[in-house]
């Protein structure tokens, strides 16, 4: 009879649970999804259902009762990300410095087939802080609507080509004194 009434509270919940997609930013490279996944754990009301890195974007699940306790009515969708950014932000924050390593953006509004793919080998980058920080010098351009950058220092933009080119992203990484390779 327990084992009854477990069932039919888990089908009861799953029902109520709700998903949404979103673009994360902070993801600059593959390491990075271990560190979202590992800080969400701090987030149980929360499910991190599924990530593709080269969109950026990934699928929550929650149940609004339990995500927004207080609503007098049903949410609406930006209410809804507005808390599971809160959410993410919190758990991302660095108790020492404060910076917020992880937040959510809105989907691109820009169909994939219509991006263009720009890699730029960088110099060394040999830490996790240094592939952040050209992720963030790349992120930051207008018209960039992801950026992913590898161990072996390659990074690699999708961009808007209307909005921005090659040459605006070595600028940005420059700006922030990351080398370029030299053949």
């Amino acid at each position: 009879m327990k084992t009854l009434m477990f069932l039919l509270c888990l089908v009861t919940l799953s029902l109520r649970a709700e998903e949404s997609r979103h673009r994360v930013f902070g993801l600059s490279d593959p390491g990075r999804e271990l560190d979202l996944r590992e800080q969400l754990k701090a987030v149980p009301e929360v499910e991190l259902t599924a990530l593709d890195l080269e969109t950026a974007e990934a699928t929550f699940r929650y149940d609004v009762p339990n995500l927004l306790p207080d609503a007098k009515n049903p949410p609406t969708a930006e209410v809804i990300t507005k808390r599971l950014d809160e959410l993410v932000k919190k758990a991302s924050k660095n108790p020492v410095s404060g910076h917020v390593t992880f937040s959510l953006k809105p989907l691109s509004a820009v169909p994939k087939d219509q991006l263009q793919k720009i890699e730029i080998q960088l110099g060394l980058l040999d830490c996790k802080g240094c592939r952040y920080t050209a992720y963030l010098a790349c992120a930051k351009v207008d018209g960039v609507e992801n950026v992913i950058v590898s161990e072996a220092s390659l990074v690699t933009v999708w961009v808007e080509p209307s909005k921005t080119d090659r040459e605006a992203l070595i600028a940005a990484l420059k700006k922030v004194r990351i080398g370029l390779s030299t053949p």
